[in-house]
């Protein structure tokens, strides 16, 4: 049993969490899963009996930024059948919670359980949005190396298992990922992925689709990244983070809800999840690690993982003194424990776990508190650029929101 900080809110796997949303997307449509179980029958049973389910995921929309622009979303929130906040996964980061979104595996069992990650079959440790050294932009460098996209992830993907069921999966995502690495990883088994240049194009392209369809089981599953950008950028309670958050909701009421026919919104149900959400990290609470010689030559590599949880690879024997050092000299940042411990307490998800998950942790898990990060030398000079950050286990990271809206039903 973990002794975690209060600071920190963990990921409820058990039927609380970013992780449980495919299941109960399953569980809607009265199709056999395979994964995590599904969410709190109170979370999902006010949607009734449906035959389609939409999931709109909004990257970076943690529960604290809908909270703060509530009365600006009231047009649609109103009419929501169920509020209520999930956990993202551990770590609340986008390439681990979406394959947890697209598989229903938490990042254990799916095995992408971190941006950064060690590959010692290709002897190096590589950025998993782009799937490139982290050393110099490769993109696709793992692929070319013999990584393969379509079963890299552990377990069937959630199309392939709701296309067995008779159910068709349609993807929606900006047109510069449709065809990357990842999308290749998530996008298993779909019967469509359709990219889209703006927000406004993408609800268009969602209504066409609906009303296409109607009357038929579907399963339409779209991604919008604009506010994590921003909150990178900004912060998440900058004006332009809200600006876009009202936009996107005005465009989601004008060109997706409102005109749609009520033959495309029969037993439609409709939901707003995101992956995580973002916390503001100060420069001045910035851990470099080269201005802690000795943590150094007690590591042999560089940290994996993210910044604000590293994957530590201890030389041979140094596991425990990595752990005090960090424990003893950095308490204040940051919370290390062995990455044994973190696996066998359920921090990254229950068994079954991926084979390789166990090798890509390293030897140490630190998470850091409040807005720290862990950072080289050649990191920190590009941290001024980032203000948000992600991936650790604060309330502001982990804390989301579950929106559920039965399209029949809506005014």
């Amino acid at each position: 049993m973990l002794n975690l900080p209060d600071e920190f809110t963990g990921p409820a796997y058990e039927g609380n969490s970013i992780g449980n949303v495919p299941a109960t997307v399953a569980r809607l449509l009265d199709v056999p899963f395979a994964g995590l179980p599904p969410l709190r029958p109170e979370l999902w049973q006010p949607l009734g009996d449906v035959r389609r389910v939409v999931v709109l995921i909004v990257d970076s929309l943690g529960w604290n930024l809908l909270e703060a622009v509530q009365p600006y979303l009231d047009p649609v929130l109103r009419q929501a059948a169920v509020i209520d906040r999930l956990t993202s996964v551990f770590p609340s980061t986008t390439v681990a919670a979406l394959s947890s979104l697209w598989t229903g595996l938490a990042p254990a069992q799916h095995g992408l359980v971190g941006l950064s990650l060690f590959f010692p079959e290709y002897a190096v440790a590589a950025q998993m949005l782009h799937f490139s050294p982290i050393f110099r932009a490769y993109p696709d460098a793992l692929v070319e190396a013999g990584l393969e996209p379509e079963t890299f992830l552990h377990g069937p993907g959630m199309a392939e298992q709701l296309a067995a069921a008779g159910v068709p999966t349609h993807a929606f995502k900006g047109k510069e990922i449709i065809d990357s690495v990842l999308s290749k990883m998530h996008d298993r088994g779909v019967a469509g992925a359709h990219g889209v240049a703006t927000a406004a194009d993408m609800f268009v392209q969602m209504r066409l689709l609906l009303e296409k369809t109607a009357g038929a089981p579907l399963y339409l599953c779209a991604y919008w990244p604009a506010i994590d950008s921003l909150s990178h950028t900004y912060g998440w309670q900058h004006p332009s983070v809200v600006a876009e958050l009202r936009a996107v909701f005005s465009q989601l009421q004008v060109e997706l809800l409102q005109p749609l026919s009520a033959a495309a919104r029969q037993d439609t149900a409709f939901i707003i999840v995101a992956d995580h959400g973002q916390v503001v990290s100060p420069p001045d609470e910035i851990i470099q690690l080269e201005e802690h010689p000795s943590l150094q030559h007690l590591l042999l590599m560089r940290p994996t993982g993210e910044p604000r949880v590293a994957y530590l690879h201890a030389r041979q024997g140094e596991q425990q003194n990595v752990i005090d050092y960090v424990n003893e000299r950095l308490g204040h940042a940051m919370l290390a424990i062995s990455a044994g411990d973190a696996l066998a307490a359920g921090l990254f998800g229950p068994p079954p776990h991926a084979p390789a998950t166990r090798l890509r942790l390293g030897d140490v898990v630190a998470i850091t508190r409040r807005g720290h990060l862990l950072l080289t030398a050649k990191e920190k000079e590009k941290a001024g650029k980032m203000v948000g950050r992600h991936g650790g286990m604060t309330g502001a990271e982990m804390q989301v929101p579950w929106l559920g809206f039965r399209l029949d039903a809506l005014a």
